[in-house]
């Protein structure tokens, strides 16, 4: 599990850790400015498959120049601001800090913890999911919101 210390103060993403992901290339993007030193925001989609299972995909975009990180996924419960549920996603990562141009995407592939939900909630009530970029340090990116969609 990455942590940080900031004095006496350990820092680890909100939620529960995920313990099976998967992690390939996926790809490279540019932009003709270099970005600040914030993360960028991962892009997400999530699916409830045959079996009632939600399949969470997050595309994370590191500095081309770094070497590729271990990525953890967390995942936190909460309620939207249209009160409806919803999973918050956060991809950790240890990596300097950079200002950067190129950058190498990620895929994270993982299933959804339903042992994260409240009692009488299943995954097929989340309708939305958030997913945000997460260096240990604790800089965070915004977060990317999308619907959940359902394989029938």
């Amino acid at each position: 599990m990455n942590t940080t210390s900031l004095g006496t103060l350990q820092y680890n993403p909100p939620g529960n850790l995920i313990v099976e992901t998967s992690v390939s290339p996926s790809g490279k993007i540019s932009f003709s400015n270099k970005n600040d030193k914030t993360p960028l925001p991962p892009l997400i989609e999530a699916f409830i498959d045959s079996n009632n299972k939600m399949q969470v995909n997050v595309i994370v975009f590191i500095d081309s120049s770094l070497p590729t990180p271990n990525f953890n996924a967390y995942q936190l419960y909460c309620i939207s601001s249209s009160g409806t549920p919803k999973l918050q996603f956060f991809i950790d990562y240890d990596l300097k800090e950079t200002s950067a141009s190129n950058f190498n995407a990620y895929q994270i592939t993982f299933e959804a913890l339903k042992e994260d939900l409240p009692l009488g909630v299943t995954l097929k009530d989340v309708k939305s999911v958030e997913a945000f970029s997460w260096n240990i340090d604790p800089v965070t990116s915004r977060g990317t919101v999308t619907i959940v969609q359902d394989t029938d």
